[in-house]
């Protein structure tokens, strides 16, 4: 495994929240199939809302300045994608996913981004690539399926 993955923030805080709510989860007095549904929604909507989040911080006066965005077009981007803030806004890691995020939501956020333009959707790719997406989602799928396990 390349140094640089076993050095990333991103990663590391996800595997600290899985971490956290599994010990919550053994301690639990309560049957884990009720619990599944909710927890995987609460890491998913963490997870999500952390990523839209760090797009929306990046997304800042340095980088319309550098792809020289027009005053209109920032305007009508951040129109189209102010629901998504809104939502990912409304999750923290503290409570409920109060805000709906999941999957289904960063894949709309995402072709919103992609069919606004090439400047946006490279900002997007970029946010991905630092946080590692890929790596973050398989471990959010390792998860899924160590709560399977805990069932049986």
């Amino acid at each position: 495994m390349k140094e640089e993955e076993d050095q990333n923030p991103f990663y590391d805080q996800l595997c600290q929240l899985i971490g956290s709510t599994q010990k919550r989860i053994k301690s639990s007095p309560h049957h884990y199939a009720a619990l599944r549904e909710d927890t995987i929604n609460y890491i998913e909507g963490a997870f999500y809302a952390n990523l839209v989040r760090l797009f929306q911080k990046n997304l800042n006066e340095k980088f319309f300045r550098v792809v020289n965005m027009s005053r209109k077009d920032r305007q009508q981007l951040l129109a189209i994608l102010r629901p998504y803030f809104d939502r990912a806004n409304a999750t923290y890691e503290e409570i409920y996913n109060k805000g709906e995020v999941d999957f289904q939501m960063y894949q709309d956020f995402r072709r919103a981004i992609y069919e606004f333009g090439d400047d946006a959707y490279w900002l997007l790719l970029g946010v991905e690539r630092y946080a590692d997406v890929i790596r973050c989602e398989h471990r959010i799928i390792q998860f899924k399926n160590e709560l399977l396990d805990m069932e049986r």
